[in-house]
């Protein structure tokens, strides 16, 4: 093996290739394709997370885990309206919060519950707004847990009421229907 001298022609040749390789790589960067099995992968836990989260009957309703439904044995489909929501631990209007339960049982008549008066205003408005032309319906859903008194459910019922809400559906869970006895 011949021993060189340092520099020379083969420094040059070695910085000339070193400038063609930067060169097909930039080339080779542009022209890349997208990796399809991330693609399909990625596509697949979107429509898992969508089937999960929105049911085939379009529920307007927010789901809760504070709220246990009652049950009933008739019931029909529900119509997008604004939806208050009474539990134990507050009252939501379009599961946002608008008065503590506590505060307002402890309160006489409808104290506590003037923001949730407010709201339901801006709702029918807003109503109006989307809506001109059309008269306004004063349809209401009200979602109380079952261990929720009456008193409070009557109150949110009063304050809706009173802001135009008329015409209140109660959100109950569908009972199993009883088996039928066979005839004696």
């Amino acid at each position: 093996m011949a021993i060189r001298a340092p520099g020379g022609s083969s420094g040059l040749s070695g910085f000339a290739l070193g400038k063609f390789q930067l060169k097909q790589r930039a080339k080779k960067s542009l022209s890349q394709s997208l990796n399809l099995t991330a693609m399909v992968d990625f596509m697949s836990v979107i429509v898992i997370f969508l089937l999960m989260n929105f049911s085939a009957s379009g529920d307007a309703m927010f789901n809760q885990p504070d709220i246990r439904l009652p049950s009933a044995s008739v019931g029909e489909e529900v119509e997008r309206v604004p939806v208050v929501t009474v539990s134990v631990n507050g009252i939501t209007l379009e599961g946002n919060l608008v008065a503590d339960s506590q505060t307002v049982m402890l309160g006489e008549g409808e104290s506590g519950l003037e923001r949730l008066e407010q709201e339901l205003l801006e709702e029918k408005d807003a109503f109006r707004t989307v809506r001109q032309g059309e008269a306004f319906d004063g349809k209401v859903i009200i979602a109380a847990d079952e261990h929720v008194p009456y008193k409070l459910v009557r109150r949110v019922f009063s304050v809706a009421a009173k802001a135009g809400y008329v015409r209140v559906n109660y959100v109950v869970r569908l009972a199993a229907a009883a088996p039928e006895s066979p005839p004696h």
